[in-house]
């Protein structure tokens, strides 16, 4: 029988920063997305073909106080399919326009398959099927 495994973790929220720091700076910083007033930065670290992990994601709404919640999903590109994450990412109604999200993991094994990219999907929670990516991020132990 085998076994998959796909994980996100969430670290505490963090305040509103403009920049990415801490953790985030020993990690990479991967490209950006925006779109609809939604916009996402993040950052990690890739550890081994099946994970990339020390992921700080900081979601930012441009209209914090309407319905449309930024919301963020981390995917990853397995075996020629793309796979989702379980963890949504929000900026509450109402709250400050940026959250920011650390210590973060996404990791994906199943008898010899590998993660091999790695990006973020963000949309507005009232039209989740309009939604903007960030490029596809190429894990370096894939292939090695």
């Amino acid at each position: 029988m085998s076994f998959k495994f796909v994980a996100v973790i969430a670290g505490m929220v963090c305040a509103s920063t403009t920049a990415l720091s801490g953790t985030a700076s020993a990690a990479t910083q991967f490209p950006s997305g925006n779109g609809d007033g939604i916009r996402v930065d993040w950052s990690g670290q890739w550890v081994n073909v099946h994970r990339l992990e020390d992921i700080t994601l900081q979601l930012c709404d441009a209209t914090p106080a309407d319905k449309n919640q930024a919301t963020a999903v981390l995917q990853g590109y397995v075996n020629g399919k793309i796979r989702v994450a379980p963890s949504v990412f929000r900026v509450p109604i109402g709250d400050k326009a940026c959250y920011e999200w650390r210590n973060v993991f996404l990791t994906y094994f199943q008898d010899g398959e590998t993660l091999a990219y790695a990006r973020v999907q963000i949309y507005g929670s009232q039209a989740p099927t309009q939604s903007w990516f960030t490029r596809w991020v190429i894990n370096p132990f894939w292939g090695a």
